[in-house]
């Protein structure tokens, strides 16, 4: 017979890692402990009661649940948590067969699974819709500062033409539909849509009100697809004192509206919110009259 010896320093790391793994498999001894003390290990064959043989693969403890290592005398552990025994059973008995261990444990990380990818998904659906909030807030912003630097633009194109027309027909009480501010309106209108703006029905319209003694014009419409009205008022003929000397000049102001986008998701996260469908951009502009 030939025996096969472990050197000295893996010995002990050896036995007390496959006795560990035996024990975990069943408690009751199939192994004598004579076995785990000598120096040679049978070699492998043998059938006699200090022989490996004896002792089953762990393999096929953990693939039958109705017996541990061949032994049926044993109540599942697994039926309880691990680290308690359940009472009146005897100290070092095993309380589940093996393989039931491996199969729950199994079940177990599943369901943390399962529970992680749950909250997971919850807290996803909680922050979605403000996570869309932010997003449609961060467009409105920029949507409507664009959309002011092009009414400001638009505004100041208007104020320019002002100041270079004559003022001699502001007399007129028609000046407002066919005369000099008649033009100013269309170049505002016209200016708004060249920009890409709608001009909510404002070219051709006629004046709202129009106050002759002031040289003031306004224009009050909400055609298009303008959420609201927008409001042009011209000035024609305004005086102010710089230095003691009187200054004419004339003057154009816009309020157009712009609408937000962020209305309806407001709505989902906030049913009650009484935020505004639309807000009005002011834009004012003025110059001194050349002629």
């Amino acid at each position: 017979m030939v025996a096969y010896s472990l050197p000295q320093r893996l010995k002990p790391l050896f036995l007390r890692s496959f006795h560990a793994a035996l024990k975990g498999c069943c408690t009751q001894r199939l192994v004598p402990a004579a076995v785990f003390k000598k120096e040679q290990i049978p070699p492998v064959g043998r059938n006699d009661k200090t022989s490996l043989r004896q002792v089953p693969p762990l393999r096929s403890c953990f693939a039958s649940r109705s017996n541990c290592c061949g032994r049926d005398d044993r109540p599942c552990l697994e039926q309880i948590p691990f680290g308690k025994v359940r009472a009146g059973s005897p100290a070092g008995r095993n309380d589940k067969p093996c393989g039931g261990a491996f199969r729950l444990s199994m079940r177990a990380k599943g369901g943390d699974m399962l529970a992680e990818g749950g909250a997971t998904l919850a807290e996803f659906a909680f922050t979605l819709p403000i996570l869309a909030l932010i997003l449609y807030g961060i467009f409105d912003f920029g949507s409507a500062l664009v959309l002011k630097q092009k009414l400001e633009h638009v505004a100041y194109e208007a104020t320019r033409t002002a100041a270079s027309q004559s003022t001699d027909d502001l007399s007129n009480a028609t000046v407002g539909a066919s005369g000099s501010v008649a033009d100013l309106r269309d170049t505002v209108a016209q200016n708004l849509q060249n920009a890409g703006v709608d001009d909510c029905g404002l070219l051709g319209a006629a004046p709202s009100s129009a106050n002759v003694v002031t040289s003031t014009w306004v224009y009050n419409v909400s055609g298009g697809a303008c959420p609201a009205a927008l409001i042009l008022t011209i000035h024609r003929q305004n005086i102010t004192t710089v230095g003691g000397v009187s200054v004419v000049f004339s003057g154009v102001t816009l309020q157009y509206p712009y609408q937000y986008h962020v209305v309806g998701i407001l709505k989902l996260v906030a049913p009650a919110s009484t935020f505004p469908a639309s807000a009005n951009l002011i834009v004012n502009s003025s110059m001194k009259n050349l002629m």
